[in-house]
């Protein structure tokens, strides 16, 4: 995941608790959540939409993604940044669909796995924003270390079917992702306190993050909802 560059002052900032910030960050924050909502609705609408056709390719998918991402994180005009915003968000939930039809997973499930998620992106963001400063930026280059390891798993998981591969993929993206949670709220605050705020990007780095959970806990309870058939 790209994330802009933080400028982070060392050891004098380190005693500072981000939770302390000053009262326009706390704003900027608002803001950042209210995008991720905006996301997280379009992306509702995208998962229904493709419950409701059944078409879905990976390729064009994740492609489309990243260059609706992508066109986020470069454009300079805003109408086609919020355009491509939404279809980003759409495209998401577009993703999610497949998993729920695939595992046949009753809407109790689903309801389950959100709720689910939602706690761990609170706990984690709460941790992030009541720790003191920067103390889960000195983390990010572990995550990119397990982010490459488990693109190496997926990748040889196209050729070897091996179900610790699975599990690997599975448990260990949802604790990856879950810290990426924290590490992506300190990165949004320490960027917000250096001037540096853009609530599109920054909410698109933490709805990443929220789907990937929630992708995972819907395999793990679509998993267990088909043994115990």
């Amino acid at each position: 995941m790209p994330h802009a560059d933080v400028h982070y002052e060392g050891a004098a900032a380190e005693d500072k608790p981000t939770f302390g910030v000053v009262n326009d960050v706390h704003a900027y924050i608002t803001t950042v959540y209210q995008h991720l909502t905006i996301l997280g609705a379009m992306a509702c609408v995208g998962c229904a939409v493709q419950l409701k056709v059944g078409i879905f390719m990976f390729w064009p998918e994740l492609l489309g993604s990243i260059a609706t991402m992508s066109a986020v994180y470069f454009a300079q005009n805003y109408r086609f940044r919020l355009s491509m915003f939404l279809t980003f968000g759409f495209l998401g939930g577009w993703g999610v669909g497949p998993i729920i039809s695939i595992y046949d997973i009753p809407t109790e499930a689903v309801l389950t796995a959100f709720a689910l998620t939602t706690l761990i992106f609170v706990c984690f963001t709460a941790s992030a924003m009541y720790s003191k400063r920067g103390e889960w930026l000195h983390i990010g280059g572990i995550l990119s270390s397990c982010i490459t390891g488990l693109f190496a798993v997926w990748v040889l998981s196209l050729f070897f079917t091996i179900p610790f591969f699975h599990t690997i993929l599975i448990y260990g993206g949802l604790v990856v992702f879950s810290l990426y949670v924290a590490y992506d709220t300190a990165i949004m605050i320490e960027n917000a306190n250096n001037g540096n705020k853009d609530a599109m990007i920054d909410s698109i780095n933490l709805f990443i993050d929220f789907l990937a959970i929630l992708k995972r806990i819907l395999i793990i309870l679509g998993e267990s909802n088909k043994k115990s058939k």
